[in-house]
């Protein structure tokens, strides 16, 4: 079965190229992957990630349950911020990574894979029974602005000067309500706007308005995905692995209490990794690596 966001309407309208992925009708490219690459990085551009989940946490056992579901340590943050972590199996392995956010004393979101996340919402359901929360699934939709320019385009909207990074406020774009994230996964300074989707359409037209002076336009999935790999964000398929190889080690709270699959990762950092996520960068700009070339380090003596 082909599944749509509420945004799929503007594709259309705007000649988007589609893609499929997990079912879901997205775009690729718009114009160009060299005029949107600039369009991001120059100025600000525009993005749905609807299909991505998202699940409500609720309860006054909420923050005790998310603790022990997440390698990441929530005392780093409070009410109006967000962290990104990894939600992992008993044997230390990726289920899920993930940014929760922490809207306010009971009540956390997380937003995880591709909707309709089953993985993730079981291993929830599996791991709350002895904790007094609600779950359910937000049923929000999620725009991007992301780039250089877009503070000073939603700042004609709303004041964003005091949200830090990782930051969350509640908010208006004209008449329509919105969560807004200071989160970003272009590498650049970016925001994310999460809303019910009856307001998708007017929502995107306002976007656009606001930033009609920068030139900015919407962007596909092909430079979302080149623009997180030039800043090591994870974009493969992790499946089997965990934080350690993956290079995310950061987001591990080794010195909380528990988490589910912390002896599993503190053995196999004990055992060594046998393989591990790595950067590399292309000299050539007319060589297109692809997977399964091969890494050839020359060495001149």
């Amino acid at each position: 079965m082909k599944l749509f966001t509420p945004f799929y309407g503007k594709y259309l309208e705007y000649g988007a190229k589609l893609v499929e992925r997990l079912n879901w009708i997205l775009p690729a490219v718009y114009t160009s992957e060299e005029e949107e690459y600039k369009m991001v990085r120059e100025r600000a551009g525009v993005i749905d990630y609807s299909f991505q989940s998202g699940f409500a946490v609720a309860g006054r056992d909420a923050f005790i349950f998310l603790q022990k579901l997440i390698v990441n340590d929530l005392k780093r943050i409070c009410p109006g911020k967000a962290i990104y972590s990894s939600i992992l199996d008993n044997n230390g392995e990726i289920i899920d990574d993930t940014v929760v956010f922490w809207i306010e004393k009971d009540f956390f979101i997380i937003n995880g894979g591709f909707r309709p996340n089953w993985k993730t919402l079981d291993w929830l359901k599996k791991n709350s029974k002895l904790f007094n929360v609600s779950l359910f699934e937000t049923g929000t939709c999620f725009l991007a602005l992301q780039g250089s320019k877009s503070r000073e385009i939603l700042q004609k909207a709303m004041s964003l000067n005091d949200l830090p990074y990782f930051g969350l406020k509640q908010d208006k774009i004209g008449d329509i309500p919105v969560l807004v994230a200071r989160v970003s996964f272009s590498g650049e300074l970016g925001f994310e706007l999460y809303l019910q989707p009856w307001y998708a359409h007017e929502l995107w037209n306002s976007i656009i308005g606001l930033g009609k002076d920068y030139d900015i336009g919407p962007y596909g999935m092909g430079v979302s995905t080149i623009l997180a790999n030039q800043n090591g964000y994870i974009t493969i398929d992790y499946e089997g692995l965990t934080p350690l190889e993956l290079g995310l080690e950061w987001t591990v709270a080794f010195d909380k209490e528990d988490f589910i699959g912390k002896d599993a990762l503190i053995k196999r950092k004990n055992e060594g990794l046998k393989t591990k996520l790595m950067g590399f960068e292309v000299a050539d700009p007319k060589v297109v690596a692809a997977k399964g070339d091969n890494l050839v380090k020359e060495t001149k003596w």
